[in-house]
């Protein structure tokens, strides 16, 4: 059987399908859910729970959303724009090779620990839906692409070269996502001590260049 559609409400940039009620109701509601998705966990997670939470009838939460599915998926594309918009916000001419993979392994980072109740529920929903999992694959894939495209540009610039640009860079973000989720979310490792944000972003860092350029990273003065 097809599972149907997790179809958000639309709200467009001009505003004109949702009044500024409205408005404020759904983002209510995406705020209730972000809360309890922390608290309770999403399997856990009831729409009646969350419209309590927020403070609206349950008859108007399917004014916004068609089930929880939907919620989930609106605040892993809100997730997934954030990201985006710093990225689009850097500045990459003439940048340290480095310099510029650092930066934007730190944007990733302080941006799945600022939304680490999205990121857990993103993991549990991934694992108990089939159709959410094949949404979460194509709202991550531009961020697997922009990756491969990184490894190709430095291939044509005759730095490295990789056969399967798009297997490593499939492989980079999927390494990138579980460790956010293992270290933001889990907790850690049993048998290692917590590491603070910039010992995770060097990490990050150097298994990224020293795979994208099949180089240790350079001297730092």
């Amino acid at each position: 059987m097809t599972a149907a559609p997790y179809d958000a409400a639309p709200l467009p940039a001009d505003g004109t399908l949702l009044t500024a009620r409205g408005v404020r109701s759904r983002e209510a509601l995406l705020a209730a859910a972000r809360r309890l998705f922390r608290t309770k966990g999403y399997a856990n997670t009831k729409i009646a729970d969350i419209t309590e939470e927020a403070g609206r009838a349950l008859g108007s939460f399917y004014t916004y959303f068609e089930n929880k599915e939907a919620v989930l998926e609106q605040l892993a594309e809100d997730f997934k724009a954030e990201v985006e918009g710093r990225y689009a916000d850097l500045d990459t001419t003439g940048r340290d090779p480095h310099a510029l993979i650092r930066e934007l392994c730190a944007i990733y980072w302080t941006s799945c620990r600022q939304h680490s109740a999205e990121l857990a529920a993103i993991f549990q929903a991934s694992m108990l839906d089939e159709h959410f999992a094949g949404r979460w694959r194509e709202i991550r894939a531009d961020a697997r692409a922009r990756i491969a495209d990184g490894i190709r540009a430095v291939a044509e610039a005759g730095l490295a070269s990789d056969p399967t640009p798009d297997l490593t860079a499939s492989a980079l973000g999927s390494m990138l996502d579980y460790f956010c989720y293992v270290w933001l979310v889990e907790g850690g490792e049993a048998d290692l001590p917590t590491v603070s944000d910039d010992v995770a972003i060097a990490t990050m860092t150097r298994v990224l260049y020293r795979t994208v350029f099949a180089a240790p990273e350079p001297e730092m003065t």
